[in-house]
């Protein structure tokens, strides 16, 4: 499945938190509605996303893992 995206974080070979902090610094660089790509290879950070963006109100669209590669599209709202 493509998911269209205006904005990429890779975040690979990183361990939390690093992954979610550079994902909140670019979400704060981006305009509401637009949608962040976020790679990375930590296991856990599926758990901080959802986490964070229930909290600060923006939604995760759509994950997916290959190659052990974890993406994850998020809207900001």
């Amino acid at each position: 499945m493509k998911v269209e995206y205006d904005k990429m974080v890779d975040a690979k070979g990183l361990k939390c938190p690093k992954p979610l902090l550079l994902t909140k610094l670019a979400l704060k660089t981006m305009q509401k509605g637009e949608v962040l790509l976020l790679e990375a290879t930590d296991e856990h950070t599926d758990l901080d996303l959802e986490v964070w963006c229930e909290r600060f109100g923006h939604e995760m669209i759509h994950a997916q893992c290959c190659d052990n590669i974890y993406k994850f599209w998020i809207i900001k709202f």
